[in-house]
C-alpha cells in the first residue's frame, strides 16, 4: 500500500490528497486538451456549414469532458477512481482504506465536476453567441 503526503494549499489551507500519479494526470491533461480541441473543430463545422446556432448547444458536453480532463489534472484527482474507492498512484488502483482519506477525495471529485462544469457554461455561450460564417 502506498503512503500518501497531503499537500496543503497556500492560498486556503485545504488539504489536497492526490489519487493518481503524475503519469494519469499527464493522460488527463492530454485528454482535456484533444476534447477541447475536438469541440473547437466541431463548432467550426458548424459555423461553416451554416447550422443553426442551437446545433452548438451540445458542445456543452464536449466542453464539460475537456474541463474535467484538465482540471483532474490541475487538482492530482480522478473523478472515476474516487466514485470506486479507489487511487492510482503506481501502475495498478487500489482501494482506500481510510475514511477520512476517501472522503476528501471524494469532496475533491465533486470540486473538479463543478469546476468544470462552470468552465464549460460560458464556454459554450461563446459558442453559441459566434455567427454563422455562411
Amino acid at each position: 500500500m502506498s503512503t500518501v503526503k497531503p499537500l496543503q494549499t497556500s492560498v486556503t489551507g485545504e488539504v489536497c490528497i492526490a489519487n493518481i500519479s503524475t503519469a494519469e494526470r499527464r493522460k488527463r491533461l492530454n485528454f482535456g486538451i484533444i476534447s477541447f480541441a475536438v469541440g473547437l473543430v466541431l463548432l467550426a463545422i458548424l459555423m461553416a456549414t451554416g447550422a443553426n446556432r442551437w446545433f452548438r448547444l451540445p458542445l456543452l458536453l464536449v466542453f464539460w469532458a475537456a474541463a474535467t480532463g484538465y482540471f483532474q489534472w490541475h487538482d492530482k484527482t480522478c473523478v472515476g477512481l474516487a466514485r470506486i474507492n479507489s487511487r492510482k498512484l503506481g501502475d495498478t488502483a487500489e482501494k482506500i482504506e481510510d475514511a477520512s482519506e476517501l472522503a476528501q477525495i471524494q469532496r475533491q471529485a465533486r470540486r473538479v465536476q463543478w469546476k468544470a462544469f462552470i468552465a464549460a457554461v460560458p464556454l459554450t455561450l461563446i459558442a453559441l453567441a459566434l455567427p454563422v460564417l455562411i
